[in-house]
């Protein structure tokens, strides 16, 4: 709750006039049963005054047309000034979340942020429609009704306030459990969606395993869960709404008519004033339901929310933010060398085990640096730190002598992962994403060409305008390496950081990307994470590294004479790759 109105306090000018629009609305219909009794009462007069009557058959006809036309005016505001703000507050979340640093995302359900992101934004909007088309009307209805009712006899008007008064105490006891058993239900659900989600982004290995009747099977062990959560739930709704009919139908309703009709009876009321009581509960047993149903649908949206909320943010006050707001930032040049200083790091999640132990690195400007190691020897996690993945100690990182955090230093990097992971997006918008520039299509293709997927692209019927599939799956995985290569390329920072960039090609393909990417990286800064050891013989400096530690560093040949560890994985490694 306080996330969304920190949101609409930021734009609290655009509620007045819509909030005044619809309740002038709501009060001209409000107040027809009283002139419908005061009609009633002029014609009842012996002699009746039809005067009198005449004057109120105007009034009602203008309190409709008011009403109508006031409340078509309060429609168009909203769409002009409220409709908007929904949108908006969407898009902050999502900037919000996607914002997150990397650990973040390994910590979560992938498709439950994709639910929860979607639920928020549709939780808010529907908030705020209900606002003005729901709760500004029953707030009117209520006190003009209480107004009515106090009008006619005070008696009548205290056993409307107690009984509603009574609801309220009961509707709270019995709303609070039907929130838990609610929240229940939002998180099994979205869990359920998730799993699904999930399984269906990795189809693949499903297919490829041929495990759907497990999966089916799964998915119907979490839709019990939900099922389960989604009983106890319509029970608690059920006792709720069974509490407020008892109110209404056995209370409400027969003890102000009975004592009403006593009161006429004896004269003590009009035929006016009992028609006027008898149209002011036809309205509020019309406007009751919907007052109940949007108590109980206010509390449950706020249980979803909540659980969304704190999923997606913990504590966090989005919507103190605005979505406007664009943080500037500097960004550092590369003039003489990367320094990696005394970095240790280890994980969040295992925070006493160290996986790099005080790493010491320079790498000039211009350098190219092999880094090779057996698997978990910390190479992965030093090029996860130098991207910005992950925070690293103050001071550890730096750039021409100045202290730089990863998210910094990223500024400043090219990256071609081994693992090329595509948008189900154009070929064109694929290789142009890295770059916050626009690019024209010739860039595309000019970068395309020196990695040497323009040959494959040519083939295909839309070319660069063809879609990739989800996660690129309609690719080959040497075809999306080259687009991560022609990625790099139209890029073009300082310093390029690879991971096994020729891994996934054939021999063939791998001779003509190494010569590409030679070419790349002529005027870069490179480090190169290696598991094939041939791809390292052209590099400056190859760094060796076993057990979080730098424990060799040299050329090719140097090493290879030291008789080391580098030596050992260059002798017992198998088709170029690195046994572990």
């Amino acid at each position: 709750m306080r996330s969304f109105v920190s949101f609409a306090k930021q734009y609290r000018w655009r509620f007045v006039p819509v909030f005044i629009t619809f309740v002038i609305a709501n009060v001209a219909l409000a107040l027809v049963p009283l002139f419908i009794g005061r009609l009633i009462g002029s014609l009842s007069q012996v002699p009746a005054n039809y005067h009198m009557g005449l004057v109120y058959v105007i009034v009602l006809i203008a309190l409709s047309t008011l009403h109508d036309w006031v409340w078509r005016l309060g429609e168009f505001l909203y769409m002009r000034l409220i409709n908007p703000l929904s949108f908006a507050y969407e898009t902050l979340v999502f900037k919000q979340l996607v914002s997150k640093p990397y650990p973040y995302f390994v910590d979560k359900f992938t498709g439950k942020l994709s639910s929860y992101t979607s639920n928020l934004g549709k939780e808010f909007r529907d908030l705020l429609e209900a606002l003005f088309w729901n709760y500004t009307s029953e707030f009117v209805t209520m006190i003009t009704v209480i107004g009515i009712l106090l009008t006619i006899n005070v008696q009548t008007g205290l056993i409307f306030i107690a009984n509603i008064i009574l609801m309220i105490v009961v509707g709270r006891i019995l709303i609070r459990r039907n929130n838990l058993a609610e929240k229940t239900f939002t998180d099994a659900q979205s869990t359920k969606n998730a799993r699904v989600i999930d399984i269906i982004a990795n189809f693949t290995n499903v297919k490829s395993f041929r495990t759907e009747a497990k999966e089916a099977s799964a998915v119907g062990q979490e839709q019990a869960i939900t099922l389960e959560a989604s009983r106890r739930s319509f029970i608690w709704s059920i006792l709720f709404w069974g509490s407020m009919s008892f109110f209404v139908r056995n209370v409400i309703w027969p003890v102000t008519i009975a004592y009403n009709f006593y009161l006429f009876k004896h004269h003590q009321i009009s035929l006016g004033d009992f028609a006027a009581l008898l149209s002011t509960i036809l309205l509020f047993s019309n406007f009751i339901w919907e007052v109940v149903w949007n108590v109980s649908q206010f509390s449950l949206r706020f249980s979803r929310i909540e659980e969304a909320h704190n999923y997606l943010f913990g504590s966090e006050n989005v919507g103190a933010l605005s979505p406007e707001t664009v943080k500037l930032k500097s960004v550092p040049e590369l003039k003489k060398q990367l320094d990696v200083h005394d970095l240790s790091f280890a994980y969040p999640d295992n925070p006493d085990i160290p996986v790099l132990s005080a790493i010491k690195l320079s790498v000039a400007k211009g350098e190219k640096v092999g880094i090779v190691g057996k698997s978990g020897s910390g190479k992965s996690t030093l090029t996860k730190l130098l991207l910005g993945y992950y925070d690293s100690a103050e001071g550890s990182l730096r750039v021409d002598g100045k202290a730089l955090t990863g998210s910094a230093l990223v500024d400043l990097i090219s990256f071609v992962p081994q693992d090329t992971s595509l948008f189900h997006r154009t070929i064109a918008e694929n290789i142009a994403y890295a770059t916050d520039r626009d690019v024209t299509l010739e860039e595309v293709i000019v970068a395309a060409k020196r990695a040497h997927a323009d040959e494959f692209i040519q083939k295909i019927p839309e070319r660069y305008d063809a879609m990739v599939g989800e996660r690129g799956v309609k690719l080959s995985a040497g075809q999306r390496q080259r687009i991560a290569i022609a990625r790099a390329y139209l890029d073009n920072k300082p310093i390029l950081i690879m991971d096994e960039a020729t891994s996934a090609l054939d021999s063939e393909s791998e001779v003509l990307i190494q010569r590409a990417l030679e070419a790349l990286w002529q005027d870069k800064t490179v480090i190169a994470i290696a598991h094939r050891l041939s791809t390292l013989r052209n590099m400056d400096r190859i760094v060796v590294m076993d057990n979080g530690k730098i424990v060799e560093q040299g050329s090719h040949e140097h090493l290879l004479k030291h008789k080391g560890i580098y030596a050992m994985l260059w002798q017992h490694q198998s088709g170029g790759f690195i046994e572990d």
